[in-house]
């Protein structure tokens, strides 16, 4: 079950930018829904390439994606994800894209075979060199509402095989991310 799952990372390129808001993230830190009529504001974050390239995939750390990739993640109706407008800003022109707020979070990391540091208060994870996660707590939890979720324990998105396969066989493929299975990812993995 650890290798049915995959947590999506962007891609290693100097032209794809990252991004930031341009607004408060501050109800986008809850494990719940946003009410919002309107599109939220993202710019591209430090440092900006030269000539920035907008692919399917940016990190905010949180997924910004595509309409084509949009659609097609939103046709497996995930639970727990929702799907908000976003104009990022680039240079003189307004972009849209949508913004992944994958609400639903899991505890279901396996703190007794992870290889972690926390800070002294317990509450924050300094570093994670392994990632395990806890299959009796997957188990317990119906297939598609664990398709994909955010860890409660760390900002890190995970993805089910069945997300994965039907990302990667977009035509022409999805540009801007890469998918690294659990047991291969640990926190320094964007750099690899």
């Amino acid at each position: 079950m650890q290798s049915d799952y995959f947590v999506l990372m962007r891609e290693r390129s100097q032209e794809h930018p990252l991004l930031m808001w341009d607004e408060s993230a501050y109800s986008f830190r809850k494990a719940r829904p946003v009410q919002r009529s309107e599109s939220v504001r993202l710019r591209l974050g430090e440092p900006v390439p030269p000539r920035p390239r907008m692919v399917d995939h940016h990190s905010l750390p949180a997924p910004v994606v595509s309409t084509r990739l949009k659609e097609c993640i939103e046709s497996l109706g995930l639970q727990g994800v929702q799907w908000v407008p976003a104009d990022v800003r680039v240079g003189d022109a307004v972009l849209s894209y949508w913004l992944m707020h994958m609400w639903r979070r899991l505890a279901c990391m396996d703190r007794t075979r992870s290889r972690f540091e926390e800070s002294d208060s317990g509450l924050i994870l300094l570093s994670l060199d392994k990632l395990v996660l806890d299959e009796d707590v997957l188990r317990a939890i119906p297939l598609q509402e664990r398709l994909a979720f955010r860890l409660e324990e760390t900002v890190t998105h995970l993805f089910h095989q069945s997300v994965v396969d039907r990302v990667l066989g977009l035509t022409p493929p999805a540009e801007g991310l890469r998918f690294i299975p659990v047991p291969d990812w640990n926190d320094s993995a964007g750099f690899r």
